[in-house]
């Protein structure tokens, strides 16, 4: 592996290199493409004994498996995903098999996690299936209404009850409590806001193409679901469940790869090297401004009007270098 020059690691040169291999064997939502790696471990092995004799190969090859596996494990425990390492570790290994190597080290730190996983669990994230009748879909709507109307604190079970036409009987036999109908209601929605996401992320399409369209596709969503969209939003709601996390963070949590994704996918590096969830964020916080406007207009217009502002002022901004002359911020390794 070529030796990092001091501007290298100062920008974070190793680590974004390890976002952009991550990115091209794992989707946004932590899926293992096993088929992508195996492509990759089967170059990248025999890259590494290019100029080497048949008996030094095999050497060779196994200490750079086990530190690359090393490397990307470690990554992978700092994210909280153990199967995923567990899938990639056994694919890895069955490879090296393959190709003769006799000897892979692994760490016991890295051993005891694997164990952990053992009978292995499938990488692509196990959706929670739910039957969603009728009646629970017409409480799941009256609650929306109710919710954002009264706010959550003055909501009642029996008001959701008349607005469903469900029996109050009925109602708290699918849920204990207002709080528990809201936490279900909020983490359905969560689920499938999070697999439009993905599904955008793990196109085959150019990184800014796929950041243009989850910028549209959550602006839709606000227009089409405002209810929803200010339940999330509520403040109240969540000093409520002291225990859940904001919305954007419970995104981020269930979208353990979307950075290595996008990264990878910015193949012709038409992104800069800035903090990734700064810009997440602020792209959301904008779209947020963009959204309470919207409401303070009574919705009077169609909120994807704005849709051209939004790609203009997030895409070019306000000006362009060449007018300040000016870089504003230099990322770190950790960025």
């Amino acid at each position: 592996m070529p030796k990092q020059n001091t501007l290298y690691e100062k920008t974070g040169g190793r680590r974004i290199s390890l976002y952009a291999e991550l990115g091209r064997y794992f989707t946004a939502d932590g899926g293992f493409d096993e088929t992508t790696f195996r492509q990759i471990i089967q170059t990248s092995l025999k890259d590494c004994v290019r100029s080497l004799t048949p008996q030094e190969s095999p050497i060779a090859q196994g200490k750079w498996l086990s530190a690359y596996l090393s490397e990307v494990m470690d990554y992978l425990s700092e994210k909280g995903m153990p199967d995923a390492a567990s899938n990639l570790c056994k694919t890895a290994v069955e490879e090296a098999t393959n190709a003769g190597i006799g000897e892979v080290a692994i760490s016991p730190k890295h051993l005891k996690g694997l164990l952990q996983t053992i009978p292995p669990l499938s990488a692509g994230k196990k959706k929670r299936q739910r039957s969603l009748d009728e009646k629970r879909k017409k409480i799941y709507q009256a609650a929306l209404k109710v919710f954002s109307e009264d706010g959550f604190h003055q909501a009642t079970m029996n008001k959701i009850a008349t607005q469903s036409g469900v029996a109050k009987g009925t109602v708290y036999e699918y849920f204990k409590s207002k709080e528990e109908l809201l936490d279900q209601l909020l983490e359905e929605r969560y689920e499938e806001i999070v697999e439009r996401i993905s599904a955008i992320c793990d196109r085959g399409t150019n990184v800014l193409e796929q950041t243009r369209e989850m910028i549209e596709f959550w602006v839709g969503f606000i227009e089409e679901n405002p209810q929803l969209y200010r339940l999330i939003q509520s403040e109240a709601i969540f000093q409520r469940s002291g225990d859940k996390v904001m919305f954007y963070d419970y995104m981020i949590s269930h979208l353990p790869m979307f950075k290595e994704r996008i990264v990878a996918l910015n193949r012709e590096k038409n992104l800069k090297t800035t903090s990734f969830y700064t810009t997440f964020y602020g792209i959301l916080g904008f779209i947020d401004g963009v959204a309470q406007k919207w409401f303070r207009c009574q919705m009077d217009y169609p909120l994807k009007d704005e849709i051209p502002v939004i790609l203009e002022v997030l895409f070019n901004g306000f000006v362009g270098e060449q007018i300040t002359r000016r870089h504003f911020f230099s990322p770190t390794a950790d960025e």
